[in-house]
């Protein structure tokens, strides 16, 4: 009994310092060039070494940061509803709008990830890896629209896929809205019509199917 009452709180002393450590590394995120560990452990009240056992690099620091914010801010209960969709296009819509409104509420942790990825090769490799999950869920969803015959004549669905990518960026979100002050529907409404319009064949209708055919796309689902 005692045992496992002693490892019941040493349990959840982990999970508060974790938890510590998550929210100390948010909270620089607004003045931060950089993610630096002994000011995120200093803090959280914890140690460096401390800080290296629960996460053992920045890069899975950040990773576990971003994850947290995801989960905040329903980017993962977004994306499900993509892959429910009945045809490409809605898929696609749904894609981009999601994103556009992860852009906004984690604004913080988007700008931080524009100003660190060009002076961290660790950091920025994390970024870079969200980069390639996002285009590749971006490439599914070009490849049931090209399924469907509806991508523009003699683009492939990586080509479409960066288009969408490229009009979608937070560099985008940032230029709308931050700078240039407009709400966030008009600014995803603009973005999103715009990647459309990129990809999509005009004059060509939906095609309607239940799901996305993950083996005739030659693919699992993308994991969230």
């Amino acid at each position: 009994m005692a045992r496992s009452y002693t490892q019941r709180l040493r349990a959840e002393k982990s999970t508060q310092t974790r938890a510590a450590i998550l929210a100390a590394a948010r909270d620089l995120f607004a003045e931060a060039d950089e993610l630096k560990v002994d000011q995120i452990a200093h803090r959280a009240g914890v140690s460096v070494p401390t800080l290296y056992t629960h996460f053992e690099s920045k890069g899975k620091l950040l990773s576990a940061v971003v994850g947290e914010v995801s989960r905040e801010v329903g980017l993962f209960a977004g994306f499900d509803r993509v892959w429910r969709c009945h045809d490409g296009e809605s898929a696609l819509r749904t894609m981009l709008e999601t994103t556009f409104r992860f852009w906004h509420r984690a604004w913080s942790l988007a700008e931080f990830g524009l100003r660190v990825r060009r002076i961290d090769p660790e950091l920025g490799a994390r970024f870079d890896l969200l980069d390639e999950s996002r285009l590749g869920h971006l490439v599914v969803i070009c490849r049931r629209l090209a399924q469907e015959g509806r991508l523009k004549t003699r683009t492939s669905p990586a080509r479409a896929a960066r288009a969408a990518f490229a009009l979608t960026t937070p560099y985008v979100y940032e230029e709308l809205v931050v700078h240039g002050g407009l709400p966030l529907s008009s600014a995803a409404r603009i973005a999103v019509e715009a990647a459309l319009d990129a990809v999509i064949r005009r004059g060509s209708d939906p095609v309607r199917s239940e799901r996305i055919d993950w083996t005739k796309l030659g693919l699992r689902p993308p994991a969230n």
